[in-house]
């Protein structure tokens, strides 16, 4: 969302953006996390501008992570050992079952920041 709107901690998600592009490399955003960018979004600006939002969101070097019930146990277990929205326990668990690490300016992850490495905007 920083990126997105253009927030504190949007330049250090363009240059992930800009290295995975130059590496041929996809960063990775659960779709959870996705749907909540999109509702965000439609709150902010707008349904349509949210549409166009979606498809240069997608054009992105990103690859759009689906549940699997690996990722969905480790959510609930993520959610029920630490206090994370369950949108953040989804982003939580895709980074450790993908060995992955989560790009946040949420305070809400200090609680979680032992178990992946976190990437502080």
């Amino acid at each position: 969302m920083a990126w997105v709107q253009d927030e504190p901690g949007a330049q250090i998600v363009e240059d992930l953006l800009v290295e995975a592009n130059r590496k041929d490399e996809r960063l990775l955003l659960h779709e959870v996390n996705l749907a909540e960018v999109y509702y965000l979004s439609i709150r902010r600006v707008g349904e349509a501008q949210t549409q166009t939002l979606a498809a240069q969101l997608l054009s992105l070097p990103i690859q759009v992570i689906s549940t699997t019930p690996e990722i969905l146990w480790q959510a609930a277990l993520v959610k029920a050992r630490y206090p994370l929205s369950l949108a953040d326990a989804f982003a939580m668990a895709s980074a450790i079952i993908w060995d992955a690490a989560v790009v946040t300016g949420d305070p809400e992850f200090r609680a979680v920041a032992h178990l992946v490495e976190i990437i502080w905007i």
